[in-house]
């Protein structure tokens, strides 16, 4: 637990003055998106310090993913990362000073400092140990291990088809890994420290009590509460499923927050799609949340002007930074610009994958993913055929949510038909016409409107999208929860307007006190598990990987491991494969270094 404390320390001081570099050169190209107030302008002021962190995770990732093309990751790679953030640190000392000062007043009760104190331990405890996944051990350990000693290398997938799932958590977690301080194990803590910003980010539902009434960021911040105790006893793996969705919970909450505020300006949408696009090069299931970008877009080319274009075409160049290096690393690993998909098929490079081991690799995934294990009879099955058993096999609590979010998707249905027919047609208010539309975001009056059918049809295009490919309720979870959360918690508000004030009142003191009921509930039953699992030895270092027995093969004369059973060798063993190789496998040049082919 202390070590992944100091490790989570340096992450937070590099990321925040990265991140706050980043922000501020943004606010600075973009100073004319102003954010209108009655008439007035007023320059955007970012609001966010977790915004401020995720964004120099955010660029701490794309360096690591660059450096790794060129380079291992390790010592050289973190004093260029150091200068960056001092640099950033000197030059915006003053304002940072300033905001850091209007934090502490802004968290000034002892409580508040308290409960945010309590949740970074509570965090790194949960971070220190637990149940390593399965997947982890298979192969998440092994890319970010090849990673630390040799940076990308070319046809990585060949030794083992699934290094070839190239995720940007696996970068970033070799770059705050430590392993170049030489200690006795590689750590593994930037899952966790995704579960920590998103658990300080749910710390603001105090503000319920405060506010006096229920906002519908309110129910995404309760569904990401489940979800973070739910994956407590397990964030101390590097998993990309809880990297992806402890940072898509972040994106939809600041999305909502946004909403609730009616922000105009497209500053920081903008922000959000960036993140939006990096969730993406976590995990590609997160890619239709791209759709966010349809905000920013819209008000930069609605009364465009120079400068709006220029902001334009530098948010593009801006995406395309974050996604390039995760594409070429792609490329690199397997021969193919997404694997395992073979629809593009650009490159024609000697260490590709053949297509017929790609094409079977999805078809796996997808069957996997559907609660099947027969790819040749179960790959091609109908909706109808598989919904039913892969239905009956969820839990009870999760069975309840693909019912809500067959309820929300309906009444989303609904409400979009009234909305065309009723309430999108001209009205006269006096001697005026008003004609309302959906995206008529200059409206206030339409902006709450607007804003909703945005979210909630990218959160259903995520659902939809997860089960139209690998619906394995871990992978998408995430998008199951919103999806009911935003669009039902958007009828339950509509629902409670509705009530006098008495009504109210009772309705916001139930409401209250069943959550805190839970929050109850969920912590004391959070404790007896970890107690049951406690180990002195995991308050000072975090759990290793798993250990397993191996033996040893040769490839062109080195060494290398697979497991004595079954097909899972941790991090140590290595390099490793989970079967043995030997004559069909080669290296491209003299050693690992230069890459992998198979033998035909």
């Amino acid at each position: 637990m202390l070590s992944v404390i100091l490790i989570w320390l340096y992450v937070i001081v590099t990321t925040y003055l990265i991140g706050y570099g980043f922000i501020n050169i943004m606010l600075a190209f973009s100073k004319r998106g102003r954010a209108t107030q009655k008439g007035s302008e007023k320059a955007y002021r970012f609001h966010s310090h977790t915004g401020y962190i995720m964004s120099g995770v955010l660029i701490s990732t794309v360096y690591a993913q660059i450096w790794s093309i060129f380079d291992k990751v390790e010592l050289n790679c973190h004093i260029f990362l150091m200068f960056f953030a001092c640099i950033f640190g000197v030059v915006y000392r003053d304002k940072m000073s300033e905001e850091l000062r209007m934090l502490l007043r802004i968290i000034r009760s002892y409580k508040s400092r308290i409960l945010y104190l309590v949740v970074f331990f509570l965090m790194a405890y949960g971070t220190s140990n637990g149940i390593m996944h399965y997947d982890s051990d298979l192969y998440h350990a092994q890319a970010i291990r090849w990673i630390e000693e040799y940076g990308v290398v070319k046809g990585l997938g060949n030794l083992h088809v699934r290094l070839a799932y190239n995720s940007a958590a696996f970068p970033l977690s070799a770059l705050f890994s430590m392993k170049f301080l030489q200690l006795d194990r590689s750590y593994h803590v930037m899952a966790g420290f995704f579960a920590l910003v998103l658990a300080w980010e749910c710390v603001e539902l105090k503000s319920i009590i405060r506010r006096g009434n229920i906002i519908i960021s309110d129910f995404a911040r309760l569904a990401a509460i489940y979800y973070l105790f739910g994956i407590f006893d397990e964030m101390v793996a590097p998993a990309s499923d809880y990297f992806v969705a402890t940072l898509v919970f972040y994106i939809v909450i600041k999305w909502l927050d946004l909403y609730v505020r009616r922000e105009h300006s497209y500053v920081p949408y903008i922000f959000l799609t960036f993140l939006s696009v990096y969730a993406t090069t976590i995990k590609l299931v997160a890619a239709p949340l791209m759709l966010v970008a349809s905000i920013p877009i819209y008000r930069l080319l609605n009364n465009r002007t120079k400068h709006k274009l220029q902001v334009f075409y530098a948010s593009i160049l801006g995406a395309l930074t974050i996604a390039v290096p995760f594409f070429v690393r792609n490329v690199i690993i397997s021969g193919w610009l997404i694997y395992p998909a073979t629809v593009i098929d650009l490159f024609n490079v000697p260490w590709k994958i053949p297509k017929g081991v790609a094409e079977y690799d999805a078809l796996e995934i997808k069957t996997f993913g559907r609660g099947f294990s027969d790819v040749p009879n179960h790959a091609h099955m109908s909706f109808p055929e598989w919904f039913p058993k892969w239905f009956s096999e969820l839990s009870s609590f999760n069975k309840m949510v693909i019912i809500l979010d067959i309820l929300a998707i309906l009444i989303y249905v609904l409400l979009s038909v009234h909305y065309i027919l009723i309430d999108s047609k001209e009205r006269t208010v006096g001697d005026k016409k008003i004609t309302e539309k959906i995206f008529d975001i200059n409206m206030r009056s339409m902006l709450r409107t607007g804003d909703f059918f945005a979210i909630g049809g990218t959160m259903i295009t995520c659902f939809l999208f997860w089960m139209a490919s690998a619906p394995l309720i871990r992978y998408g979870i995430v998008f199951a929860l919103l999806t009911a959360v935003v669009i039902l918690g958007r009828v339950v508000i509509l629902l409670i307007n509705k009530f006098d004030k008495r009504k109210k009142e009772v309705f916001f003191k139930s409401f209250t006190a069943i959550v805190l009921l839970w929050l109850a509930f969920k912590g004391v039953n959070l404790v007896a598990e970890a107690e049951k699992r406690f180990n002195p030895d995991y308050l000072l270092k975090q759990q290793d990987y798993g250990v397993y027995e191996v033996k040893p093969y040769e490839v062109n004369g080195v060494t290398f491991y697979y497991p004595s059973e079954g097909d899972r060798v941790g991090y140590e063993p290595f390099p490793s494969s989970p079967e043995n190789l030997s004559g069909k496998l080669q290296f491209i040049g003299g050693n690992p270094k230069d890459g992998f082919v198979k033998i035909k």
